[in-house]
């Protein structure tokens, strides 16, 4: 049995699209149960993760004995990692009769303190449970204190992009590079909705998060705007707006929905619902002409799909990837904290689409060394614990 935790929740696709594919890869190279700790368990029980064995709460119930327990010691002056460890009891627990823990939040690091991951991490550190950060990025300036305490407690780091891979070796931490898993998901093709032009039809995701980052967040909302106004003014394309994450706290359908209210009017602009699974929008994204995204998993789903994709990035995981497919990131990808206005975004968009072909023809050459190895990324973790978990037979 393997262990998943440090998991948000499938309402941001990106954190489904990881344990779908995470599960899937070690079911299929070496028959592997797979449990899944979670933030929202019956959220996630609702959209059928289908090579999940068992999906459970990550941290203990509001009527269970140890909150009781947690709220009486608070009071008699229990220590913090006491505290913290029976919060998060359940995956302790699992994590114990794993053969292997796989810390699944890929840019978690790069998000404030993570206290909880700490406690996680010591506690299976000290029964001897192997634990791994899989397919991570992290600012390399975030490398340092507390922080990299915490990342000496992984038996192994496994990090999606070379910025991040080089920072950790420096770093001296073990650590091994290999592509974000979401570039094995499965895509389900759903009926096109009204208004989908075939092989014409350009996506577009706008994230509160990457506006929020931006040196103007009007300015680069402003942007956006502009860019589909140019679309409808210069081509024949519609315009599919794409949610990727609708968590409460960072949900795309703000941002989309100010977009579309801005072409009310226009029925060659229209919005994918936001109660998709990761592999639905996988198969709406595989049959655009282009994508424009803020979504870095919007990207991989792109990318693996060999369709030609701009990235508004705010992270170090959009500048890898984007670097290590292509070898530069130059004209893939634009760092909102450097968008200087519309006009940036619309030539970095019409210099897509001039060279359309070849990027579609480049990817699918280039995907298949740049996804290779996950056979041998299985067997180098199981080994972390010992050998070949054991599967159902």
């Amino acid at each position: 049995m393997i262990l998943l935790y440090n998991h948000g929740g499938c309402e941001n696709r990106g954190c489904e699209a990881i344990v779908r594919a995470t599960s899937e890869i070690f079911r299929q190279e070496a028959g592997c149960d797979a449990c899944l700790a979670s933030a929202t368990p019956e959220y996630d029980r609702s959209v059928g993760l289908d090579a999940i064995d068992r999906i459970v709460p990550d941290r203990i119930g509001p009527y269970s004995i140890h909150r009781i327990i947690n709220s009486i010691g608070f009071r008699l002056g229990m220590p913090r990692e006491q505290e913290v460890a029976r919060k998060h009891l359940p995956v302790i627990r699992e994590g114990r009769r794993s053969e292997l823990c796989l810390s699944v939040g890929g840019d978690t690091y790069c998000y404030g303190r993570q206290e909880h991951l700490l406690v996680i991490n010591g506690r299976l550190r000290r029964v001897g449970r192997p634990s791994v950060l899989w397919g991570c990025s992290i600012e390399p300036k975030l490398i340092e204190g507390e922080r990299l305490e915490d990342l000496r407690q992984y038996s192994l780091i496994v990090a999606r992009e070379s910025i991040t891979a080089e920072a950790l070796r420096k770093a001296g931490l073990p650590v091994r590079q290999w592509c974000d898993p979401a570039f094995f998901l499965r895509q389900e093709k759903l009926p096109l909705p009204e208004g989908w032009k075939e092989n014409g039809t350009i996506g577009v995701n706008v994230s509160p998060l990457v506006l929020d980052c931006a040196q103007d967040k009007s300015a680069a909302f402003d942007a956006f705007v502009a860019l589909i106004r140019h679309t409808l003014e210069s081509t024949d394309n519609a315009v599919a707006l794409i949610p990727h994450v609708t968590w409460a706290h960072d949900n795309d359908m703000d941002a989309l929905t100010k977009l579309k209210e801005a072409f009310a009017d226009e029925p060659r602009v229209f919005m994918l619902p936001g109660t998709l699974g990761a592999m639905q929008y996988k198969g709406y994204i595989s049959r655009l002409r282009a994508l424009v995204t803020a979504r870095t998993h919007a990207s991989i789903a792109a990318y693996s799909t060999a369709v030609p994709t701009l990235v508004i990035g705010y992270s170090v995981k959009a500048k890898g990837i984007a670097r290590d497919l292509f070898g530069d990131e130059t004209g893939h990808l634009i760092p909102v904290q450097e968008l200087g206005g519309a006009g940036e975004l619309i030539a970095a968009f019409d210099a897509l689409l001039a060279r359309e072909e070849e990027e579609r023809a480049y990817l699918t050459q280039r995907l298949p060394s740049y996804t290779a190895g996950r056979r041998e990324i299985v067997r180098e973790l199981l080994a972390l614990g010992g050998g070949q978990a054991e599967g159902k037979a």
